[in-house]
């Protein structure tokens, strides 16, 4: 069978699916991925399996902070700028998966990308199978925007996907509609959500089953399939060793963990300066993982501060007292993975839920990273760095579903919805 897997955004979003790709090629399926181009942190074994689809994704997200600061907190000029950073890529996007779906029996995508990838799927008359990382579908529990007042189990979160599915439709329907034209394929009358409903696809759901959806009658009426698989991650450590950074971890305490990832920040000087002096505050090393913002020109210096610009989340969290981060769902996984509790410094998208999941079961504190402050965050390391709050956390990690057991599980998935199992492509082979 062949399979079309194209998906955009960060290491968080492109490495399960490169993970699901390598997975099914294993099981004689004929595999063609799409990522975009340099994507940031990706390992090397991971970043050489992928072909070039849409735009580089560090792009858009400096045009993010850019439009954000002139948007300021204008409700209806922030909804402009947020259709503006929409529209960057698609045409590349566009072109890139016209010559990766040539023959396809099947699409993969991630939510950023799925208002492309469906007409093409229409067009092939194919399924076309969603990899979400988190709830991105309408439900009662939380909303669109998790960041907002009442966003997480408020009344108003019904409302809110309503909105949010019209804003959304509004801020791509001019491209949508001529993509529709170019392959002969409906208009697109409704919002996405409503569209994909009519795809004999599913809609995978990569993160753990004690975060899921259950008992909602908006999220049980999808005609699509949800299969909560679990987080699909590496099991094993996937770079080789880093000789300085190993002889720094073994020279001193557990360290707390910083990294933001792809994440835009404003000042990296005053940020990274109030990591250390939180750290040194509780009495603790500082390990931070400057990712896309890059460590400011004045670091703090001394023997207990390591800069890397990325690490490796299997070999590394492990030997920290705790982490802070952006709480995507890749990094919260890894946290999660390793039994280290989370100070979630949230920026928006799924993040803020992530945070609030941590909170819920025991393993983190969150807030936003707007809000991140020497003060702020010395209290919510001081919160978290606890033994109460490493067993939370281990309880948490004995929980979840195995890497390999998720992985399984989503192949599993997408051989089912196809229909065709690997036994009876090697059997149309011979």
């Amino acid at each position: 069978m062949r399979i079309t897997m194209a998906v955009n955004g960060t290491r968080g979003d492109i490495q399960p699916a490169v993970i699901l790709a390598g997975a099914l090629a294993a099981r004689g399926h004929d595999v063609r991925v799409g990522v975009p181009p340099h994507p940031f942190g990706l390992p090397a074994q991971l970043r050489a399996s992928g072909r070039a689809f849409g735009h580089d994704t560090r792009a858009p997200l400096e045009e993010v902070r850019r439009v954000r600061n002139e948007a300021g907190r204008n409700p209806l000029r922030r909804v402009q700028a947020v259709a503006a950073v929409n529209r960057t890529g698609w045409s590349d996007s566009v072109d890139d998966l016209a010559d990766l779906t040539a023959g396809a029996d099947a699409i993969i995508t991630g939510f950023t990308t799925e208002a492309i990838a469906l007409p093409f799927a229409e067009a092939l008359r194919i399924p076309l199978i969603s990899l979400h990382h988190a709830p991105v579908r309408a439900n009662a529990r939380v909303g669109p925007l998790p960041q907002l007042p009442g966003a997480l189990g408020g009344p108003l979160v019904p409302a809110q996907w309503a909105a949010a599915e019209q804003l959304m439709r509004l801020a791509t329907r001019g491209q949508e509609a001529a993509l529709r034209a170019r392959l002969g394929v409906r208009p697109a009358g409704a919002p996405l959500a409503g569209l994909i409903a009519g795809n004999a696809g599913i809609e995978i759901q990569a993160y753990d089953p004690m975060f899921a959806i259950t008992g909602d009658s908006r999220w049980d009426a999808s005609p699509r399939p949800r299969p909560v698989v679990g987080f699909i991650d590496l099991a094993v450590r996937h770079s080789g060793p880093d000789p300085a950074l190993d002889a720094w971890l073994e020279a001193g305490g557990p360290p707390v963990y910083f990294g933001f990832g792809s994440m835009p920040i404003r000042d990296s000087q005053s940020t990274v300066s109030a990591m250390v002096r939180a750290a040194r505050r509780i009495g603790r090393r500082a390990l931070i993982c400057a990712g896309w913002s890059g460590p400011p020109e004045n670091v703090p210096s001394g023997a207990d501060v390591y800069f890397a610009e990325t690490v490796d989340h299997h070999s590394v969290l492990s030997r920290c007292a705790a982490a802070v981060h952006h709480g995507g769902a890749g990094t919260t996984a890894a946290a999660l993975r390793h039994g280290v509790p989370s100070v979630v410094c949230w920026f928006g998208a799924d993040q803020p839920f992530w945070g609030a999941q941590l909170r819920r079961v025991g393993a983190g504190m969150s807030m936003p990273g707007r809000k991140l402050t020497v003060d702020a965050l010395e209290s919510a390391l001081r919160a978290i760095d606890t033994d109460v709050s490493r067993r939370r956390a281990s309880n948490a990690a004995r929980a979840l579903v195995g890497p390999d057991e998720a992985l399984a599980e989503a192949v599993a998935a997408v051989e089912t919805v196809t229909g065709r199992s690997a036994d009876r492509v090697r059997e149309v082979a011979r």
